[in-house]
């Protein structure tokens, strides 16, 4: 099979076409082209197919999605009508287009083989791993350039279980896979490290729940330079999200050129915290209420089979 032809952060194209202006001046490698929600706010067919041509010519790698409302998407014409558009856009230019498993236009194009990233989005929660894994392996005997799978995250685990399924990608079949909501920020800082060749970020405003702004992905965490062996940190607690310490940690980290980066670890409990820290590989975690005093309490868990020494209570 071919290299999956995206690579690194893609920017989404979901407001007007002159935000390819922008990824031009942030030098990213690819873009999504949200098809869906351009022509949502009155841009034409003809301008979003002479927008992939456009791409083309300025060597950005190119992703065409015209979303299904029930994954999240406006695009409200026929499944015929969505055939028609992304084939324009594969003869246009475009790289890969955006389909999801089960859809009338996915099986359309899949017949054609056309190069495809079959998706499945979930807003309301998130699969059983034995769920998870009937779902890859019917996704993969289409044969997919990329499976993309985006449930909704509600606690820790389950944004680490996103990260191994797409860690566990094999068969040449290229894994796309993150957690949506709160708490699935780590997993869209991560996923690249572990093995996607991509992760998503709006010029504006976010187009999926707790996606993160392009500046937050290549300037705060620079996750186009993370890779397999990229130290992980974790600022760990109750809305640490956009805690400064993120900031204050990554900028050392970055000044003294070191392969590492500290992620945001939502939560309010120790032992949440722990039964993700026992089965992924992180170099040390800071910290701060309420699970400083947890820790402290909890004489550091010692019958956890994390070292003590792993944490630092931030004083």
């Amino acid at each position: 099979m071919n290299d999956f032809p995206l690579k690194g952060v893609i920017g989404i194209i979901a407001n007007h076409p002159n935000e390819l202006d922008l990824a031009l001046e942030l030098r990213l490698n690819c873009v999504e082209i949200r098809a869906d929600l351009l022509l949502d706010v009155g841009i034409t067919i003809d301008q979003i197919l002479e927008l992939v041509r456009s791409t083309k010519s300025k060597q950005l790698a190119s992703l065409l999605t015209l979303r299904h409302p029930t994954h999240g998407g406006k695009f409200f014409g026929t499944e015929e009508e969505r055939i028609q558009i992304n084939q324009a856009a594969l003869d246009a230019g475009a790289d890969i287009i955006d389909l999801e498993w089960a859809t009338d236009s996915a099986e359309a194009m899949i017949q054609k083989k056309a190069p495809m990233v079959l998706s499945h989005h979930d807003f309301d929660g998130m699969p059983t791993h034995q769920e998870l894994h009937e779902m890859t392996m019917k996704m993969g005997e289409l044969e997919p350039c990329a499976i993309k799978v985006v449930p909704t995250a509600s606690t820790l685990k389950h944004s680490f279980q996103m990260l191994d399924w797409v860690r566990d990608a094999k068969d040449g079949i290229s894994r796309i896979g993150f957690a949506m909501g709160l708490q699935g920020t780590s997993s869209r800082i991560l996923t690249t490290a572990f093995g996607a060749p991509i992760s998503y970020a709006s010029f504006g405003e976010a187009v999926a729940p707790g996606q993160l702004s392009m500046n937050e992905l290549l300037e705060l965490y620079q996750i186009q330079n993370l890779n397999q062996q990229s130290r992980i940190y974790a600022l760990a607690g109750d809305k640490v999200n956009n805690s400064p310490l993120l900031k204050t940690i990554n900028a050392k980290f970055q000044k003294q050129q070191e392969n590492a980066v500290c992620i945001p670890l939502e939560t309010k409990g120790i032992d949440e915290l722990i039964g993700v820290i026992e089965n992924n590989r992180f170099a040390g975690v800071q910290l701060v209420p309420p699970l400083e005093e947890q820790f402290k309490k909890q004489g550091a868990h010692q019958e956890s089979s994390v070292a003590p020494s792993l944490f630092q209570v931030l004083s």
